[in-house]
């Protein structure tokens, strides 16, 4: 993206950071320093970027009333506002260095204070920022670091962990030379006893270990721009403490998605065996009855006075046109059981598919809308996401009587959001809900469950009269990944 004030490089960086002087000559009387750096930033800023600067504005605000509404509040609401402003744009994948460079400028310049000095405070403030504890562990490992590389602390910087034979494996590379005899050696050396930062005679690497639930198991290695000398431990340090509960939570979310993977894996061969069921059972059933049916058809069409044959053929091919239908229907059923296609096809093209399928059962009018990038989803996600949305067309089949359906998906980078609104005739929703579990029938209960056993949450949104959306939002987990390079 082009940066907030629309610049595409550091040194129009510095041109844009020498208008902020004009800017706030030009602000009201009464003008604070959060009023100047929100004006700059927002100035040229792109449309989307616009509401997560005013979010940001809101927070600063209450927090400069909450210490005074004073010369010091203000300082600290401005700082608290810029790094919400740095964290949401990483968060969103838009924050790039030009970005980083000018926020930290037009920071120091509202607040007249040195540069080296407002530069380190934003990096404690974004770095540890709650937003970033939202977003899956390996994509806020990766932001806490790049804000190394942004703030010309660090060349490149590399994350490493103990390995499961061990030795110790990069999970994280941004830069050229990170995993190299020497990165290598300079981690391991911080996972297994080496603590704070090691210097090696004059060399441009810095560690600091990272420790999980108090115990060392991980490090950042970083290699430094220009001078050697550079004392940089502080900020090796605070993203070492910062990275600390990202990878508690990465240890907690593994453990989660494995009795995720276990339970979905129960309740799969569960319903992939009702689906070799119904084809090994009623399918054939139904098929023995249809050619029954047409033999019957046949045997007694002899028999038939002349002035009724036409009728009774008739009515022998209604009954042949609804067991063909029955036939068509246990066998989408049959199919939308089983798992594997759900895991292995585009999640956009089976749902569109099951959406198209429901319209055609029912004449009720249904539409798929799908954003973001929803095949980067585990498997066990993407099994559980059409199975709440098949039960929610389910729900909406047997109780809404509605004409119209829509199913929204969107992937963003912290969370999956579904969204499922009919135009039916609405309900009370706690009665309802009550009066449903007491009388066994699970289909809403059932979804919330599905999706509070995932770790995500579920909402119902109705009334008499409609309509009603069903809402429920998963979180998204990646697991980090080891960055292949040189073992010794």
């Amino acid at each position: 993206m082009a940066s907030l004030a629309g610049t595409t490089s550091r040194t129009e960086a510095i041109i844009a950071l020498s208008r902020l002087d004009t800017a706030k000559r030009a602000q009201p009387d009464g003008a604070t320093r959060l009023d100047s750096v929100h004006a700059f930033l927002a100035d040229g800023a792109p449309e989307h970027v616009r509401p997560l600067l005013a979010a940001a504005r809101v927070r600063a605000e209450r927090i400069a009333a909450a210490g005074g509404a004073n010369d010091a509040s203000d300082a600290i609401a401005a700082h608290v506002y810029a790094a919400d402003v740095l964290a949401g744009l990483a968060a969103e994948g838009d924050l790039d260095p030009t970005d980083t460079q000018i926020t930290a400028g037009a920071l120091a310049q509202a607040c007249s204070a040195p540069l080296a000095a407002v530069t380190f405070n934003l990096f404690l403030r974004t770095v540890s920022s709650p937003i970033l504890l939202d977003l899956p562990p390996v994509v806020a490992a990766e932001i806490q670091l790049r804000l190394l590389l942004h703030l010309d602390v660090a060349a490149d910087v590399s994350l490493w962990r103990r390995a499961t034979d061990g030795d110790v494996e990069c999970i994280v590379s941004l830069g050229a030379d990170t995993t190299s005899r020497q990165v290598r050696t300079e981690a391991r050396a911080a996972i297994t006893g080496r603590a704070g930062v090691s210097l090696v005679g004059r060399s441009t690497l810095r560690t600091a270990s990272v420790k999980r639930f108090g115990v060392a198991s991980a490090a950042v290695v970083a290699r430094l721009h220009g001078d050697p000398g550079r004392d940089v431990r502080a900020y090796l340090d605070e993203t070492a403490a910062a990275l600390s509960p990202v990878l508690e939570r990465e240890l907690l979310l593994e453990r989660n998605a494995a009795r995720e993977r276990a339970l979905m894996g129960t309740v799969e061969n569960r319903l992939t065996r009702l689906g070799f069921d119904l084809h090994d059972g009623p399918i054939q059933d139904v098929l023995a009855l249809g050619s029954e049916v047409s033999q019957l058809r046949d045997q007694l069409y002899p028999f038939v006075l002349e002035s009724h044959r036409e009728r009774a053929h008739g009515r022998f091919d209604d009954v042949l046109a609804r067991l063909v239908e029955l036939d068509r229907q246990l066998r989408e059923m049959a199919h939308s059981l089983e798992s594997r296609s759900i895991v292995s096809r585009p999640l956009a093209e089976i749902l569109h598919r099951e959406v198209e399928a429901f319209a055609q059962r029912t004449g009720i009018d249904g539409s798929v809308e799908v954003r973001g990038d929803p095949e980067s989803l585990s498997s066990a996600q993407r099994i559980a996401i059409f199975r709440a949305i098949q039960e929610s067309l389910a729900n909406v089949r047997e109780h809404s009587g509605a004409t119209e359906v829509e199913v929204r998906l969107q992937a963003r980078r912290s969370t999956i959001d579904v969204r499922v609104t009919d135009n039916g005739q609405g309900f009370e929703v706690s009665r309802s809900l009550a009066h449903a579990a007491q009388q066994g029938r699970l289909g809403l209960v059932g979804i919330g469950e599905r999706v509070r056993t995932l770790g995500g949450s579920f909402e119902i949104d109705s009334r008499p009269g409609g309509p009603t959306t069903l809402r429920f939002s998963l979180p998204r987990w990646e697991p980090f990944e080891p960055v292949s390079g040189e073992r010794v």
